[in-house]
């Protein structure tokens, strides 16, 4: 007959494995795990879950219950920050001190007496290396740093808390500097620290996307709070979306020896909020010096040019004047000659037009005396209009002989004399320009009523 075998309540199996876990298992072992959730209780306890994932598909493969009892936790909390510049939080990957318990009530459990800060840094630095490198691979690491900032930023989008130091001291050194300059600066809300940290200043960068052609740049300020608050910073998202931005992004977010991942893909990094404001201003006042170089570069070269101009229309001025004279010279020479030939011209074209008269005179004789031959029936009427058109014509010539006569008048030299001009003579010859005049000559001055006799000396 088999020996019934021995049965357990709950609480007792509970307390038989509570007593072999104590009995087998050392005081406390070191264990590799990441965070999962973490709870600061009122008590001052904090609870934490921890698990271990699959290297290749992220999945968990462990979960354990931790506990950091509140004397523990007064010890490693500013130990863990001081040392790690992070505070400890959901992600974080840790090699921690821990005992194993067993709670008949609670189950397994595991309580926290120390932290191994060094494992977490260099897990952090190998985080912070695999996302700069995930963000080189990706070609996005240098495009921020690659855009133009404008010559004279003054329309700034600020994303901070408006509560925030760092905001406040920000707008204080930009709208009270000591240059004047009227900086436009607009307020994005963000939360600067915190779980939610990185999700509000991406959806602040997004709302600055949306109006972007009304800003110069982006400045990203967070002053005062612990360093432990910085890890949103070096987080992938977060620096892919400030790498990737289609404005400068300068950052200053309050820490002198960390740079995160987020300050080596901005545009520009500074150490403080302060110290973005004072960059701002120097950009500005480095526009404003420019533009006065150009404005006193401006003033020069237009000075030299109306100098240069004016003695370039003097030049030309001088040109005229010369070749005016010297027009003015040849129309009189042209002039004193025609005035000259006018009296012989003019009779020859009277005798011309005399000896025209006569031979068109012959020449309708011997017409008329051919027509008359052939026409001699017509004789009396044509003989009527022969001697018609004879007489007009003889009325016309005479009209213009008369006139003739009349232009020779007008020209004769001594009627032009008696209106008060005169003819010169050099030596008996006609003289038609001051150049004829020479040393010891004879100079004969004619009016109408005489002449009078001048000599040039030597």
């Amino acid at each position: 007959m088999q020996t019934k075998a021995k049965t357990y309540s709950l609480f007792e199996l509970n307390q038989l494995v509570k007593q072999t876990i104590t009995e087998q298992l050392a005081d406390s072992y070191w264990v590799i795990a990441e965070i999962s959730e973490l709870k600061e209780h009122s008590s001052g306890h904090c609870y934490l879950e921890l698990i271990q994932k699959d290297e290749d598909s992220d999945t968990i493969r462990a979960r354990a219950r931790a506990t950091i009892w509140a004397y523990s936790y007064r010890m490693l909390k500013p130990y863990f920050a001081s040392a790690t510049g992070r505070s400890l939080s959901q992600g974080l990957k840790v090699m921690v001190l821990a005992q194993v318990n067993f709670h008949e009530v609670y189950g397994y459990s595991l309580n926290i007496t120390d932290i191994e800060p060094t494992f977490t840094i260099g897990d952090i630095e190998l985080r912070r290396r695999e996302t700069i490198n995930r963000l080189i691979a990706d070609g996005v690491y240098d495009m921020n740093r690659e855009l133009t900032l404008e010559m004279l930023p003054f329309r700034i989008a600020v994303i901070s808390s408006p509560q925030a130091a760092g905001y406040v001291d920000f707008l204080k050194q930009l709208t009270q500097n000591r240059f004047g300059y009227p900086f436009k600066i607009t307020l994005f809300n963000a939360l600067m620290q915190g779980r939610d940290a990185e999700d509000s200043i991406i959806t602040a960068l997004a709302n600055i996307n949306k109006v972007k052609e009304q800003f110069d740049l982006v400045a990203i300020v967070r002053g005062g709070g612990a360093t432990a608050d910085l890890s949103c910073f070096d987080s992938y998202n977060l620096a892919n979306h400030i790498a990737q931005f289609p404005l400068p992004v300068i950052t200053g977010i309050g820490h002198d020896k960390d740079i995160t991942v987020a300050d080596l893909v901005a545009y520009k990094t500074l150490k403080t909020p302060t110290a973005v404001a004072e960059f701002i201003i120097e950009q500005a006042n480095e526009a404003e010096n420019y533009f006065i170089e150009l404005r006193e570069r401006l003033i020069a070269h237009a000075t030299d040019f109306l100098e240069t101009s004016k003695d370039e229309l003097m030049q030309y001025a001088e040109k005229i004047k010369l070749k005016s004279l010297n027009t003015i010279n040849q129309q009189k020479n042209f002039l004193t000659h025609n005035w000259a030939v006018l009296p012989s011209t003019s009779r020859l074209n009277v005798y011309k037009n005399s000896v025209n008269l006569k031979n068109y005179s012959n020449l309708i004789h011997k017409h008329l005396q051919s027509y008359l031959m052939q026409n001699e029936e017509n004789i009396p009427k044509l003989s009527k209009k022969l001697e018609k058109a004879a007489k007009q014509k003889l009325i016309q010539a005479k009209q213009k002989e008369t006139y003739l006569a009349k232009i020779v008048e007008t020209l004769d030299p001594k009627n032009t004399l008696k209106k008060g001009f005169t003819i010169t003579r050099i030596n008996g010859k006609t003289a038609r320009s001051v150049n004829d005049v020479g040393r010891n000559a004879t100079i004969t001055t004619q009016f109408h009523d005489g002449e009078v006799i001048s000599r040039t000396q030597n």
